[in-house]
């Protein structure tokens, strides 16, 4: 353990929130697996666990979304590979997102038809893109931007990175989550502003109502 804290010293003793210290903390757990020799399995495991553990969702919400997050996933396998691989599906409290590009206005018709189907969703935004961009090039930019933002996030002491999810869309960055404030908000659009790369901010961010 004495090893462990001397390879990370920094964040270890800067003043934090009891909930931003578990973030923080997970991190110092999977960086010790790491080093343990864990699996990548084991480590997405204890990744998933300890971020419900330190976002603003419940423990209900964790279950719901994830629950309607399958169903809606199998669906769009049952129509075919083709909405399957082209629609991405982000759920939070139990509203569904839609991203992703498609040839056709009917695939995006399809695909909202689709997202209404499970019974525990309680609202849809579809914003998938129908456009004939994309393609590999397209695909590797939106992967680097999304885990660049996500790193920003995750080592900014004024981010709590577990309450926002990041999807890009051929340059187009979708934020979804729940602000703990506006200044948060801000700082957290302002860093996705500031990547190269990026064309366009969709912001599904609400910010947490206090009292």
């Amino acid at each position: 353990m004495e090893s462990f804290l001397t390879a990370f010293p920094g964040p270890m003793v800067q003043p934090t929130t009891p909930r931003r210290s578990q973030a923080r903390f997970s991190i110092y757990i999977i960086a010790a697996l790491v080093l343990a020799g864990c699996t990548p399995t084991t480590l997405s495991l204890a990744a998933d666990g300890a971020y419900t553990a330190s976002e603003e969702r419940t423990l209900d919400d964790v279950v719901d979304d994830n629950g309607i997050k399958l169903e809606l996933n199998k669906l769009l396998l049952e129509d075919g590979l083709g909405l399957f691989k082209d629609v991405g599906t982000v759920v939070y409290r139990r509203h569904v997102y839609l991203v992703g590009d498609v040839k056709k206005a009917e695939d995006k018709a399809r695909a909202g038809a689709i997202a209404r189907i499970p019974e525990k969703a309680t609202g849809l935004t579809n914003d998938i893109q129908v456009t004939d961009e994309g393609g590999v090039v397209a695909l590797v930019d939106d992967i680097v931007i999304e885990k660049v933002i996500q790193t920003d996030y995750l080592f900014d002491s004024d981010i709590d990175s577990s309450n926002f999810r990041v999807r890009s869309v051929n340059g187009v960055v979708y934020l979804i989550g729940l602000a703990e404030s506006q200044a948060e908000l801000d700082k957290a659009v302002a860093i996705v502003d500031a990547r190269d790369n990026v064309r366009r901010i969709v912001n599904y961010v609400k910010v947490r109502r206090r009292g």
